[in-house]
């Protein structure tokens, strides 16, 4: 380690020359000390049933945990495919997080969504608008804040707007507009009408309509699994949906 040498320097400047030197250094213990006041903040923020680490009711899951075989195998096929998930957690926990204390349960679950974006026969771009359709209607804030940025570059900053404003989805492509007002029909009504559905199954086709049909329910289910574990969003992100920030405060 690179040693300081202070000479013939009054002792307030000695002192003052070592803070700057530990102030700027990396890692050092102020700069740790500032994210430990950050940190405590946000636990303070959060429900004492909450885990600061997962932002949820539900801590990361541990392979040692396991003791069925069929779970363990589970366990390392999920990490095998998505190893970020065996990583340790250090912000929300999400949906796949929540589920993997169940590892056959979370791997079946990851698997249908990696199939229904590779192989239900619809442009990644109308299942990234279905997606934020199905965030919306739910108000699913850490799902929306994950899949905005991609969503707006394959479709447009307006039609972006127009599903998280519940606008009418006016000047938009017809597959476009056929999906927001599927999804919006089948979050809001007892049942989607014909008209509705019948657009959807002459723009995608039957498996193209089933796959953006399981794809909202996918993430509607994430929605519940977020109310049952009270998921937060990561605080440093801006909350997407104005409506609900100002009915939560």
């Amino acid at each position: 380690m690179k040693r300081f040498k202070l000479t013939v320097v009054p002792a307030c400047m000695s002192l003052l020359v070592l803070l700057t030197i530990l102030m700027l250094s990396p890692g050092s213990r102020m700069t740790f000390a500032g994210q430990d006041s950050k940190s405590r903040q946000t636990m303070e923020k959060l429900p004492s049933d909450v885990h600061p680490e997962t932002l949820s009711r539900m801590p990361q899951a541990n392979k040692d945990e396991f003791t069925a075989e069929e779970d363990k195998q589970a366990y390392d096929h999920l990490i095998s495919v998505e190893p970020r998930f065996g990583k340790p957690v250090t912000g929300p926990l999400g949906g796949t997080g929540t589920r993997l204390h169940m590892p056959v349960v979370a791997d079946a679950y990851r698997t249908a969504w990696n199939n229904l974006r590779e192989k239900g026969g619809v442009e990644q771009k109308y299942m990234e608008l279905a997606t934020l359709v199905a965030c919306r209607e739910t108000n699913l804030e850490l799902e929306w804040i994950a899949h905005e940025d991609i969503g707006t570059k394959l479709n447009s900053r307006e039609a972006i707007e127009i599903i998280r404003n519940k606008q009418e989805p006016k000047g938009l492509e017809e597959k476009q507009t056929a999906i927001i007002q599927f999804g919006r029909e089948m979050f809001e009504q007892s049942k989607v009408s014909s008209n509705a559905f019948a657009t959807m199954e002459r723009l995608f086709g039957r498996r193209g309509t089933l796959a953006i049909t399981l794809m909202m329910g996918y993430y509607a289910n994430n929605a519940f699994l977020f109310r049952a574990y009270d998921q937060h969003v990561d605080p440093e992100k801006k909350r997407p949906f104005p409506d609900v920030l100002a009915m939560k405060n």
